[in-house]
């Protein structure tokens, strides 16, 4: 899991007062990206002298540095669109060089997702890079469209990028991977980032009310900053054809003692969600930050105790309501019930008590962990 988030702006140059405004709202949303990634991060100006700044400090971090307020303050010159980055490392390692956005022959973009098939798109490219997202930017700039370069691909995806033209920014996402805009028209301005509260507790925090748009799946939009005007971005939608991933929720015996997907419930407010002992506490009421962050660590803890890892490397994402773990041994990222399904492939096995309450585990649990 990984982070995305970035501007588009029109040709037309900010006065003073909206400069400050987009200042501040890319500076809160890149710190809000820091949850969905910290191990580094990384910032890409694109106009007519494109450039890239990459750093291992946390988002959070990273908004105080030369680089990043560098790369805000071009957009008074020749910056059209920024692309902003916050990582957490699936493959290759942790090392500046490694940080996004990457730039590949005309083609500067920032992925949040993982790669299945590296093997296979590392022949077919002809391109050996330390970083899977590398192998779906070569895809993106050998192509001349989306549907020949998703032919590629057997990822989760959702991309930034501009390729050959400093004045159009791309976006677009698979179903497992979530991506949302804002246009604001009184700033010409694109706004996007990989969670819709990003956006809106950005905005929010100054008082600006904004229609905030999910992006649609498989669907390739095309933002060229030269029209937009005081209504409208004009955006261009172009969709292909992409068979995603699909991951399970429930498995096994939770089919039958669950009613699909309806057993839990989740909207940006707050959280109901309930998965055996590991979620008994049901919320009825919306969540504030404090609250949710001491409900996530003691989930975490729990699955430590149940599962192993540390809590660092459990995380919990709210877009998706999953549970993902990253594992320092195999360098996997896992859902919770694709490591049930591990355990029980191995011969543990799970059942729910007589209430529905609580997980139970055979006796040969702990000689299995």
């Amino acid at each position: 899991m990984c982070g995305i988030y970035g501007i588009a702006k029109s040709p037309k140059p900010y006065t003073s007062r909206q400069f400050q405004i987009v200042r501040k709202v890319v500076r809160e949303i890149a710190i809000a990206s820091e949850t969905r990634g910290a191990h580094s991060s990384g910032i890409a100006r694109i106009g007519a002298n494109p450039r890239i700044y990459k750093s291992l400090l946390p988002s959070s971090k990273f908004v105080d540095t030369k680089e990043y307020n560098e790369a805000v303050k071009s957009l008074h010159n020749d910056t059209y669109i920024l692309l902003g980055h916050t990582r957490f490392a699936t493959e290759g390692a942790i090392i500046k060089s490694n940080a996004h956005p990457f730039r590949v022959g005309e083609t500067i973009g920032a992925h949040n997702g993982c790669v299945y098939n590296i093997a296979e798109m590392q022949t077919t490219l002809d391109k050996q890079c330390p970083v899977d997202s590398q192998l779906i930017f070569k895809a993106i700039d050998d192509n001349d469209n989306i549907q020949d370069a998703v032919r590629d691909f057997d990822s989760d995806f959702a991309l930034s990028f501009v390729k050959k033209n400093p004045m159009v920014l791309y976006l677009c996402r698979e179903s497992n991977r979530p991506l949302h805009v804002a246009y604001v028209p009184q700033l010409k301005t694109l706004f996007y980032a990989s969670e819709q509260r990003f956006i809106e507790d950005a905005f929010d925090k100054y008082g600006i009310k904004v229609e905030i748009i999910g992006l649609n799946k498989n669907t390739l939009y095309t933002y060229d900053v030269a029209k937009f005007d005081d209504v409208k971005s004009n955006v261009q939608k172009t969709e292909f054809e992409y068979e995603s991933r699909v991951y399970q929720f429930n498995i096994n015996n939770y089919a039958n003692k669950w009613n699909s997907l309806d057993n839990y419930q989740y909207d940006d407010k707050y959280l109901n969600y309930w998965y055996g002992d590991l979620y008994d506490d049901c919320y009825e009421a919306p969540l504030d930050a404090d609250e949710f962050a001491e409900w996530e660590d003691e989930q975490k803890n729990m699955l430590c105790l149940d599962f192993g890892g540390r809590p660092s490397s459990w995380w919990f994402d709210k877009s998706e309501c999953e549970w993902y773990h990253w594992s320092q041994t195999t360098n996997e990222i896992l859902t919770l019930p694709q490591i049930i399904q591990k355990w029980e492939d191995n011969g543990v096995s799970f059942d729910l008590d007589d209430n529905n309450e609580q997980l139970l585990l055979e006796e040969n649990y702990e000689s299995k962990r």
